[in-house]
């Protein structure tokens, strides 16, 4: 790579007072400062370069701030949109060039991080709309001592960690079994004080095994007055399971479709539950039913009342 004139020149103030010429003298006669002068002759001799140093930091995104107001405003219209899309909006419309990583160092400074998007189109219908802003609204007067809110979530004989370190340049290697595995289902009743009523189904629910669960584990947990708060799917749904709930002096609740994802809520508690509960199975990574139980079994202490207020609070249950 050639010299630029600016470092051409800087070179040629060095060699002429290395000549014999003061500094003074050669600042006149390059046209520099004699201050520059100086300070280019002392860098070269501290250094022996007479090329300056790489200038630090981002030099090319300050122009980009100009078309900040153009940037965020396509980010908000379309959330969705690519840097390559960004790019092609700003040579169009202000005649402005920005390469895609000019434009992702602009977004990362304004804290605009790249999200998952897609959410079922259904939650926008009017009926199933209404229905999560009812439950949402109703929140509030729930008494969080009351609730128990059900759940299932699967474990498996297969899960281990998926990520870890090695020295840079080579691979990251540990065993993960793979092939023929069992498959199990944990079920679970979350309250204020802890998790409550488990139990580990071998295969996945359905209406019977769920029964089963109400009647067997559930219900000899229930006190008059508990709230009992479920998924609205078909392995919940049936009289008997109302009928079992309703004659403890309990009340049942379903959930409102997409209740996940409410207004940026978890809305269910048991959802950051279950994810601190698969998180402990991938630690142990347990290889054989018995090792699975015994793993979910010592893990359901961790719940603790301080633990299950925050998880509460976090899906806006919150603690009176």
């Amino acid at each position: 790579m050639g010299r630029t004139l600016s470092e051409d020149r800087r070179s040629r103030v060095v060699g002429a007072v290395e000549g014999g010429l003061s500094r003074r003298a050669v600042a006149e006669r390059f046209g520099v400062g004699v201050a520059t002068a100086i300070r280019w002759v002392r860098v070269f001799h501290t250094t022996g370069a007479t090329r300056a140093k790489p200038k630090g930091g981002d030099q090319r995104s300050r122009r980009i701030e100009a078309y900040r107001a153009a940037i965020l405003g396509a980010v908000e219209a379309k959330v969705d949109i690519t840097l390559v899309e960004l790019a092609g909006m700003l040579r169009r419309e202000h005649g402005a060039h920005f390469t895609p990583s000019t434009i992702w160092r602009f977004l990362d400074r304004h804290a605009m991080t790249l999200q998952k998007t897609a959410h079922a189109s259904e939650q926008d219908r009017p009926d199933v709309a209404a229905k999560r802003r009812a439950w949402f609204n109703a929140q509030p007067d729930l008494d969080p001592e009351r609730l128990v809110f059900i759940g299932e979530t699967g474990a498996s004989t297969k899960k281990a960690r998926l990520r870890g370190r090695a020295r840079r340049g080579q691979r990251c290697r540990a065993p993960v079994p793979h092939g023929h595995w069992k498959t199990t289902t944990f079920t679970g009743a979350l309250r204020l004080s802890g998790m409550t009523a488990p139990m580990v189904l071998d295969g996945p629910m359905n209406r019977v095994a769920f029964a089963a669960y109400i009647d067997q584990v559930l219900v000899p947990t229930l006190r008059s007055g508990d709230i009992v708060i479920m998924d609205n799917l078909p392995a919940h749904k049936g009289q008997h399971t109302r009928a079992a709930i309703e004659a403890t002096g309990a009340t049942l609740r379903y959930l409102p479709p997409y209740s996940p994802d409410l207004r940026g809520s978890a809305s269910k508690p048991n959802e950051n539950a279950f994810a601190k509960l698969k998180a402990v199975l991938r630690k142990a990574a347990a290889r054989s039913l018995d090792d699975l139980r015994i793993v979910i079994g010592t893990a359901l202490p961790q719940f603790s009342p301080a633990e299950c207020a925050n998880l509460f609070t976090a899906a806006r249950c919150e603690p009176g």
